[in-house]
């Protein structure tokens, strides 16, 4: 998961650093993808898909988005999961891919729970301390810049996602 690349690169990173990258999340929520396939095979099927639909060019991609009357297609990769194809807002890059919402291996989630389960997982790391209410709302108030959280919701889907993003997990 390239995620948890991210946070065995980057753990002991630039507060700064660290801070840019997690606002790159934005603040609505997102779905996360959570099956077997490597971000290297679902770039290469989603390339094979557009070069055998002869979409891959720019001005036949472009084509291909408006066909929808919405600006994106929805495909479906070797593991049934289903993507979201997009104009590229990248410069070069004219394809962006996304999970589709609800697709099959993925875990619906507000972006700031997913930046505080990240922050809080490379702290974790950085400062070999056990994940703590103290320890999330340190990460959420001086990383993030966000509100401290109740007891409550350092368990259930925040607890899974930290678990989720340790690298153990792969293990």
């Amino acid at each position: 998961m390239y995620i948890r690349q991210f946070i065995q690169a980057h753990s002991e990173a630039d507060d700064s650093f660290l801070q840019a990258q997690l606002r790159t999340i934005g603040s609505s929520q997102l779905d996360l993808y959570l099956g077997e396939l490597s971000a290297l095979q679902i770039a290469d099927e989603t390339i094979l898909y557009l070069q055998k639909h002869h979409t891959l060019a720019p001005e036949a991609y472009r084509l291909y988005l408006s066909g929808s009357g919405a600006a994106y297609q929805l495909i479906s990769l070797s593991d049934e999961s289903e993507w979201v194809l997009r104009w590229g807002v990248v410069e070069g890059r004219h394809v962006h891919l996304h999970p589709a919402r609800y697709s099959r291996y993925t875990l619906r989630v507000k972006a700031n729970t997913l930046k505080s389960a990240v922050a809080v997982s490379m702290a974790v790391r950085r400062y070999k301390q056990p994940l703590s209410l103290a320890l999330v709302n340190q990460v959420r108030t001086q990383w993030l810049g966000l509100a401290p959280i109740p007891s409550s919701l350092t368990s259930g889907t925040f607890a899974r996602l930290v678990y989720l993003l340790d690298d153990k997990e792969t293990s």
